[in-house]
C-alpha cells in the first residue's frame, strides 16, 4: 500500500487521519487505496486507521484474524460488537479529525461508501468526520506518465478509425448502398479492434430522433436506417490492451449528405455546444495557469450557462463530463453539478471527459473530447477536435 503517500495527503490536507471501513466489500474505494485482494472472502467488519503520522491500526473480528496481513500496523481483534467500539475508542482519540468514504448529504453519491450508522458511531467517539473525496483521488484517478501516454495513443487510434468509418459510409452513400445504425455499429467496432484497442462496449451509433436519446443503443433487432439527409451520432471508446491502460473517449456528429445540404437549424445547435465545449477547457486552463484550484462543479456551471443563455437549459440534460482511468468512468473528479454536486478538485495527472450536448425530440447534438489535466494546463485529446457538423458526401 502506499503509507508514505497517504501519510503525506493526509498533512496536505491537515487531517488526522484516514479511517477506512468495511463490510463484505461494500467499499471498493478501501480495496484500491490499500492494495488489498478481493479474493479473501471477507463476511465481518473491519477498520484500518491510518494517522497522519505514525503505525496504522487494524481492526479485525476475531473470526477472520488473518484478514488484512499484507498491511502495515499493529492489530486489534474483536469479538463483540462491545469490544468493537472499545477498540475505536483507543484507536480514535476525541477531537480528532479524520477521513472516510462518505459525502455529506449525499453529493458526491459514487464516495458515499460507508453507512450513516457506521458514520454515526464514529462521531459519536467525539471524532469529526470528512469526506475523503479529495484525497482518494490520489490514489484512484491520478496517473502514471505511462498511462497518460496510453490515453494518447488510445486517442489517435479512435480517431484514425473514424476517420476511416466515416471515409467508408461516405462511399457507400454515394453508391446508394443500404446502411443501417447496427450494421455501422459492428463495422465501427470491427475498425477499432483492427487499430489494436479494446472495446468492451459497442460503439452508440444513433440517427436522428435516436441521437436526441444520449445512451441510446441500437441491436440487432432494434435500430434504424441511415439515410440521405440524416444526422448521425457516433459516440466511441477503447483502450489499448496492455494492464494499466487509460480509456479514450469521444463523441463525433455526421451528417449524410453534403456540407451545404446540413440544416440551418443542426448547425447552430452544433455551435453552442462546440462553443459550450471550448468555454468549458478555457476556463480551465486559464485558472490552472493562475495556480487556482479548480472543481467539478464549476465547470459545469460555465459550460451549462453558456447553454442555458442560448435557451437550450432544458435539452441539457446530463453533466458536462466524467473522470476517465482504467475504466471508461472513473472515481476521479467529475465535470458535474447538475446529476450530482462534485466539489472535487480536478488533479493534476487526471483525466476527463468534456461533451455537453443538447437534445431535441427530432435530433441530439454532443460533441466529446477529452481532458488531461496537467500541472499549470490542459491538454485537449481526440484532435483535431471536431469544428463542425462532418459532412460524409463531398
Amino acid at each position: 500500500m502506499y503509507l508514505e503517500r497517504i501519510q503525506q495527503a493526509l498533512q496536505d490536507e491537515r487531517l488526522d487521519g484516514w479511517l477506512f471501513y468495511d463490510f463484505r466489500q461494500s467499499n471498493p474505494l478501501a480495496y484500491r487505496v490499500l492494495a488489498l485482494s478481493t479474493d479473501d472472502l471477507y463476511t465481518r467488519r473491519w477498520f484500518y486507521f491510518v494517522p497522519a503520522q505514525g503505525i496504522p491500526t487494524a481492526l479485525i473480528s476475531a473470526v477472520e484474524k488473518h484478514l488484512l496481513r499484507s498491511l502495515p500496523g499493529s492489530r486489534l481483534l474483536f469479538r463483540t460488537w462491545r469490544e468493537m467500539q472499545l477498540h475505536l475508542q483507543t484507536m480514535l482519540p476525541p477531537g480528532t479529525r479524520i477521513a472516510m468514504e462518505y459525502s455529506p448529504m449525499n453529493a458526491i453519491p459514487y464516495m458515499s461508501r460507508v453507512d450513516a450508522g457506521t458514520v454515526e458511531l464514529v462521531r459519536s467517539l467525539g471524532v469529526e468526520v470528512v469526506s475523503s473525496a479529495n484525497i482518494a483521488q490520489r490514489f484512484v484517478a491520478q496517473l502514471s506518465s505511462e498511462q497518460l501516454e496510453s490515453h494518447r495513443e488510445a486517442g489517435r487510434r479512435l480517431i484514425a478509425a473514424k476517420d476511416i468509418l466515416f471515409a467508408q459510409l461516405g462511399d457507400d452513400l454515394y453508391n446508394q448502398i443500404t446502411l443501417s445504425e447496427y450494421q455501422v455499429q459492428q463495422r465501427f467496432l470491427d475498425l477499432v479492434q483492427q487499430a489494436g484497442l479494446v472495446m468492451k462496449d459497442l460503439p452508440l451509433v444513433a440517427v436522428n430522433a435516436n441521437s436526441g436519446n444520449p445512451h441510446y443503443e441500437p441491436t440487432s433487432q432494434k435500430h434504424s436506417p441511415i439515410q440521405r439527409g440524416d444526422l448521425v451520432l457516433f459516440d466511441f471508446w477503447a483502450h489499448l490492451p496492455q494492464h494499466g491502460a487509460v480509456f479514450a473517449d469521444y463523441t463525433w456528429m455526421a451528417f449524410a449528405g453534403t456540407r451545404d445540404e446540413i440544416p440551418t437549424h443542426q448547425r447552430e445547435v452544433f455551435e453552442i455546444v462546440r462553443r459550450a465545449r471550448d468555454t468549458g477547457i478555457t476556463y480551465v486552463r486559464e485558472r490552472l495557469a493562475e495556480g487556482m484550484r479548480v472543481e467539478g462543479r464549476q465547470v459545469d456551471d460555465v459550460v451549462r450557462t453558456l447553454i442555458e443563455d442560448a435557451g437550450y437549459g432544458d435539452c441539457f440534460i446530463h453533466r458536462t463530463g466524467h473522470s476517465i482511468t482504467q475504466v471508461d468512468h472513473g472515481d476521479g473528479a467529475n465535470l458535474d453539478n447538475f446529476e450530482t454536486q462534485d466539489t472535487r478538485v480536478l488533479l493534476p495527472n487526471t483525466c476527463c471527459s468534456v461533451e455537453p450536448g443538447i437534445y431535441l425530440p427530432a435530433f441530439g447534438i454532443r460533441s466529446e473530447v477529452n481532458m488531461l489535466l496537467l500541472e499549470r494546463d490542459v491538454e485537449v485529446t481526440g484532435v483535431p477536435v471536431q469544428e463542425e457538423i462532418t459532412a460524409l458526401l463531398t
